[in-house]
């Protein structure tokens, strides 16, 4: 079958009424293979569902980039290089990518899809082989694929000032996932926003709220971080040792909603502070939470999605998931995990849209309250990429 129509036969995808918000829980396993679970959420209720019909496990050792309109971008290990995959869960196809030419250190990869045509984009940078370290000074380099033409082609963007100061080891369950969000990819890199605005094909860089002088260790050591998308906006979300803090990105029209908090560069501070949550008024509200001790730190306190319409944030401690109404400030616990040790880490969730079969099966709707307990290790559909 030729690339072009495996391509269609990956991004024919059902986006219409049945298709919900929902997560993925992503479960690799000690010796390389892979568990996906899907999960509904109930957009009115905030509660959470498994399904059954879209979960799989699979042999091979591959890893979740990020996910756009239903579908997903997938790595995994190739001869040479790392091979990209764009997977429907739906329908249970994927396109292996053609192989990129990018001699340099790839440091962020984005996914965007119109319910068209969709873009694997890759940045690079030169790495310092002389040293044996990571990026070196210079200019970040896109790398874009596009299902329309089927080949890659480069992107050096113009006037891009961004400092790239990264570890020389980044551990990717502490990464922040890509954000496709108002026609432009979205990436965390050393403490400054990277927009990639896709159908233009051009870049900006917004600085964030917490940036420190040396984030190469502070964003892996210290804080999670998130993306997503709220009434049209971007949100940028981030835990530190006094809780956790969501900012909004502002749009050119927002200063007039916000104009005293916005006297200073506009180019520069493009944000304002949505809410502030401390952890100690979370842990109160959960015995079983505030038993976890040291375990509740920025470290171990991953914010992972938000639902708009319940106004429910969704927060990833060691073995459990759970739900905060930013309205009413209740917490409750929605789903269970199981992992070795201390290694919670190998439990990994991202935000997702696919099609809800809970709902063709008219099945009943969770209620917040109701804690899954998710089939981690459970024989579910076998898949092979």
């Amino acid at each position: 079958m030729k690339m072009e129509d495996q391509m269609k036969d990956c991004y024919e995808i059902i986006i219409s009424d049945m298709s919900k918000k929902g997560l993925v829980c992503h479960y690799q396993f000690e010796e390389g293979s892979s568990q996906f679970i899907f999960l509904d959420i109930d957009k009115e209720t905030g509660g959470i569902s498994v399904n059954n019909p879209l979960s799989l496990t699979t042999s091979s050792f591959v890893q979740i980039i990020s996910s756009s309109e239903g579908l997903l971008l997938l790595s995994s290990i190739g001869e040479n290089q790392l091979n990209y995959l764009v997977f429907n869960p739906s329908t249970k196809r994927s396109v292996i990518l053609p192989q990129h030419g990018i001699a340099g250190l790839i440091i962020r990869s984005g996914f965007a899809f119109d319910g068209k045509h969709f873009q694997v984009v890759l940045v690079h940078v030169l790495r310092d082989e002389e040293n044996d370290l990571g990026p070196v000074p210079g200019d970040v380099e896109l790398e874009v694929f596009s299902s329309e033409t089927g080949a890659w082609r480069n992107h050096r963007p113009s006037s891009l000032s961004l400092n790239v100061e990264l570890p020389e080891n980044e551990f990717p369950q502490l990464s922040m996932a890509p954000l496709f969000s108002n026609g432009a990819i979205h990436w965390e890199i050393s403490g400054q926003l990277l927009v990639y605005h896709v159908e233009d094909d051009y870049c900006e860089v917004i600085e964030l709220p917490n940036v420190f002088e040396d984030w190469s260790w502070q964003s892996t050591m210290t804080y999670r971080r998130c993306l997503w998308e709220s009434e049209g906006r971007v949100h940028y979300t981030y835990t530190d040792f006094d809780g956790i803090h969501s900012w909004n990105l502002l749009r050119e029209d927002d200063y007039n909603v916000y104009p005293h908090k916005n006297v200073f560069d506009r180019e520069k501070f493009r944000r304002a502070l949505a809410y502030s949550i401390s952890h100690q008024d979370l842990a109160e509200q959960d015995p079983e939470i505030l038993s976890l001790g040291d375990q509740w730190e920025p470290l171990n306190t991953s914010p992972i999605a938000y639902v708009q319409e319940s106004e429910t944030m969704y927060l990833q401690l060691p073995g459990i998931v759970v739900a905060y109404n930013t309205r009413n400030r209740i917490l409750q616990k929605v789903c269970r995990y199981t992992f070795p040790g201390v290694d919670f880490n190998c439990c990994s969730f991202f935000p997702s849209i696919h099609r809800s079969v809970c709902h063709e099966q008219n099945e009943s709707r969770s209620e917040i309250g109701e804690v899954v307990d998710l089939p981690i290790g459970k024989e579910v559909n076998s898949f092979s990429f």
